[in-house]
């Protein structure tokens, strides 16, 4: 079956569900080993506006994305400094995305590749969240809006 067109798949960005926001700051990416317990405690305050927690466990470690002391504060050993990175802004997109919906996070991460702005990718069912090294978030917000992206200046929550 030949290749669809390049072009076949073009974002419209001015889509409201693509619009973009800052929507948690003050986060780190916390490395544990593999088998790790996760207290149900490090969810507790999961709703309020300015907490975000995303737990993914593989074989061979598990990692934890929070406020610096969410893991510390529900128990978990300390990370070590070289499993422990932040701050990171969570840039979220709007959503819901549907599920067809082809070459979001492409088109984003590629925008943020040309301007030099390191990322850490989480996608959920309903959209796709950024994580942007916090001192290069105003770099990563004009390239993007250069790039054709909304950029709303309140939170999506």
């Amino acid at each position: 079956m030949p290749a669809a067109p390049a072009d076949s798949f073009a974002l419209d960005k001015s889509n409201p569900v693509l619009a973009l926001s800052a929507a948690v700051g003050g986060l780190y990416v916390h490395r544990f080993p593999a088998g790790t317990p996760v207290p149900p405690e490090l969810f507790s305050n999961v709703g309020a506006a300015d907490d975000f927690v995303s737990v993914t466990r593989v074989g061979n470690e598990l990692s934890i994305v929070a406020t610096k002391g969410a893991t510390s504060n529900v128990g978990m050993p300390e990370p070590s400094a070289e499993h422990c990175g932040g701050p990171w802004t969570a840039m979220k997109v709007k959503g819901p995305l549907e599920h067809h919906m082809v070459g979001v996070l492409s088109a984003l991460t590629d925008c943020l590749k040309r301007a030099g702005v390191s990322i850490f990718a989480i996608s959920t069912w309903d959209t796709d969240y950024i994580l942007i090294t916090t001192d290069t978030l105003e770099k990563a917000k004009t390239a993007l809006q250069a790039d054709g992206w909304t950029w709303n200046a309140t939170r999506l929550g």
